[in-house]
């Protein structure tokens, strides 16, 4: 098998594979195949027209198997359907990644259906190779005064979005994901959803729950394998599966959130710890790294 210098590991993904890394005694690193996948999201969708062989190639140089691509109305359908079809031939699944804070109030419906009846007008006209594989909702409604105000109401709406969300994209055929930050295990509901932990309900909803695990550590009771450990026994009871997020980005929030300081070769041994720590878990699907844009500036 190929032979790399361990300062030099990178993130060896394949569709539906994960590589492992294992130091040998001559300080390098072997490869071995695991079945996992990654993920990133794409923001500037706007990408897509402007340099779509550019991120075509990265997604594929890095193996990643999934993309979220925000829905932009304002492109023409035609832009979709080539940059997908590219995507489909280097065996990358493509999601239409769509939502907002709002979307978790009572004008929440329209937003959301608006986004649906795209989608369905777009799988329509779409050959096989052009279409999205699935809807990847993220919503935050934390961000809400609402969350703080009116918590049971605000999140009432929230649990409508993921309903309704999972049967339009279960009416589409399609896989129905959604981000959620890893504190939702600590946040309870009581409404005419009943009475619940809400990372476990969104989790049953969900076919993937991407965990916003946004640190730059493995280990530690604020490190990632912590920090997700309860909604991967969730998912695990549920038979549901699971990706872990990371963060790239540059941010003004604390620096232990994200690996745009430490760069790709850490951010890569961090997450082969993590990968360890969950081997025997089969609801562990793979890794999300957020965000496109930042992962390709992201240093050595």
């Amino acid at each position: 098998m190929k032979k790399v210098p361990v300062a030099n590991v990178i993130l060896f993904f394949v569709l539906g594979y994960f590589v492992q890394s294992i130091v040998l005694p001559d300080g390098r690193a072997e490869a071995i195949e695991m079945n996992k996948s990654l993920a990133t999201w794409i923001w500037n969708t706007r990408d897509i027209e402007t340099k779509p062989e550019e991120i075509l190639q990265f997604m594929e140089e890095q193996q990643v198997s999934d993309a979220y691509l925000q829905i932009n109305r304002s492109i023409m359908a035609s832009s979709y359907h080539t940059f997908i079809e590219g995507a489909t031939a280097r065996g990358i699944r493509v999601h239409a990644l769509d939502g907002a804070a709002n979307w978790a109030t009572l004008k929440g419906a329209t937003y959301q259906t608006n986004l649906f009846n795209w989608l369905k007008s777009y799988q329509a006209t779409a050959s096989e190779l052009q279409k999205f594989s699935g809807v990847h909702l993220d919503i935050e409604p934390y961000l809400l005064s609402g969350w703080t105000y009116n918590y049971q109401n605000t999140i009432a709406f929230y649990q409508d979005r993921l309903t309704d969300g999972k049967a339009r994209a279960k009416e589409l055929g399609v896989s129905f994901g959604v981000d959620t930050p890893f504190w939702f295990d600590e946040q309870t509901y009581q409404n005419r959803y009943g009475k619940g932990n809400l990372a476990e309900w969104i989790i049953q909803i969900a076919d993937v729950t991407t965990l916003m695990a946004y640190r730059d550590r493995a280990d530690g009771g604020n490190g990632i394998i912590a920090l997700v450990r309860n909604e991967i026994a969730f998912a695990e009871q549920y038979d549901k599966k699971i990706s872990i997020g990371v963060e790239t980005g540059e941010t003004s929030e604390s620096s232990y959130i994200t690996f745009f300081e430490e760069g790709e070769a850490k951010m890569t041994e961090e997450l082969l710890i993590v990968k360890t720590a969950y081997e025997n878990s089969t609801v562990v699907e793979g890794f999300s790294i957020h965000y496109l844009d930042s992962w390709m500036a992201l240093k050595p």
